[in-house]
């Protein structure tokens, strides 16, 4: 079957542009579609009808920053795949209840650092499968990002393009292409042993409202880096926070380090009480707001018994909402 092709700076009409403020344009004498608006969605209107296909485009970053990607696997506008290009790497994004998640899949899993010269064309490639994704930059033949494990399950759903700041799209191409193995990945096993890994989560709160509904609880288990991702449960809010908690069990008095990692503010408690309360956000250059298990670390003694852990974590921004705490005994 021949390719689908939409040159995109017409016969738009397949595609809902919503409220995207996508428009015709054009850069470096070549036509396109010019996306100016933050985080912002336009998907096919028809449901792929491929369960193996190559979804391919021309993309041009004209200033020194923007981002520019293609959606797949969409169950709806909130929730869907994302791979995107920026100035210096190539990220999986993976959009959740309408939060981009970065913050939370980052490192060589999700992310791969790639030199863009900002201004020029380049062709983008991704070739999705129900297992994972492949992606390619330009003519190289040598895959940029392998992604073994797609967060919305690889099911089939709508694809389209994304936009962030200033961004120009062209020549938009689907075309059905042959299965592709990919490693098994077991989610669970590739935990590390020392994270925390099951939790028990409260429903969103704001501070003053707290004692109201702290009481509506459920058990969530951490994705497979280790972390406690908020933004698959729950659409993120400014000021909105949440409560998580959880157990652990030792025969006998240890001595262990606790280290951590989150975004965007957090209060932690051993045993109720408070040892600890911090901010991580995207603030550059000092900080990316990246969830890394190392970002903060303290000796804690573990008492013989039952032990707790309570966390209260804050949304202040729109990148990615979670918690990792891994405990290493002496």
């Amino acid at each position: 079957m021949d390719p689908f092709v939409w040159s995109l700076w017409e016969n738009t009409e397949p595609f809902d542009l919503g409220d995207s403020g996508a428009r015709p344009g054009a850069w470096r004498d070549q036509k396109a579609l010019f996306l100016s608006k933050i985080n912002t969605p336009v998907f096919l209107r028809k449901p792929v009808p491929f369960t193996h296909y190559r979804l391919q485009a021309e993309v041009a970053i004209p200033e020194q920053v923007g981002f520019v990607g293609l959606v797949f696997g969409a169950r709806d506008s909130q929730n869907y795949e994302l791979v995107y290009l920026a100035p210096e790497e190539i990220q999986y994004d993976p959009i959740m209840n309408g939060c981009m998640t970065w913050q939370i899949y980052n490192g060589p899993r999700y992310q791969k650092p790639y030199s863009y010269q900002t201004g020029e064309w380049l062709k983008l490639t991704v070739e999705v499968h129900p297992e994972g994704a492949v992606v390619y930059a330009g003519e190289d033949a040598c895959p940029q990002l392998v992604i073994t494990s797609l967060q919305h399950g690889g099911l089939p759903g709508k694809i389209g393009f994304w936009g962030y700041l200033p961004v120009y799209i062209r020549n938009l191409s689907l075309e059905e292409i042959p299965s592709h193995s990919f490693p098994q990945v077991d989610a669970k096993a590739s935990t590390p042993g020392d994270f925390i890994t099951d939790w028990m989560m409260s429903e969103p709160y704001t501070p003053s409202d707290q004692p109201a509904r702290i009481n509506n609880w459920q058990h969530v288990r951490v994705e497979e880096n280790g972390t406690l991702n908020i933004n698959r449960l729950y659409k993120a809010g400014q000021g909105t926070a949440v409560q998580a908690k959880s157990s652990l069990t030792f025969d006998a008095d240890t001595e262990a380090t606790l280290s951590i990692g989150f975004s965007d503010h957090l209060r932690i408690w051993i045993n109720e009480e408070e040892i600890y309360q911090g901010e991580w956000r995207w603030s550059p250059p000092a900080s990316d707001g990246r969830i890394r298990s190392n970002h903060a670390s303290f000796p804690v003694r573990w008492q013989a018994g039952v032990n707790t852990i309570r966390a209260e974590l804050t949304n202040r921004e729109f990148f990615g909402w979670g918690l990792c705490v891994r405990s290493e005994s002496f």
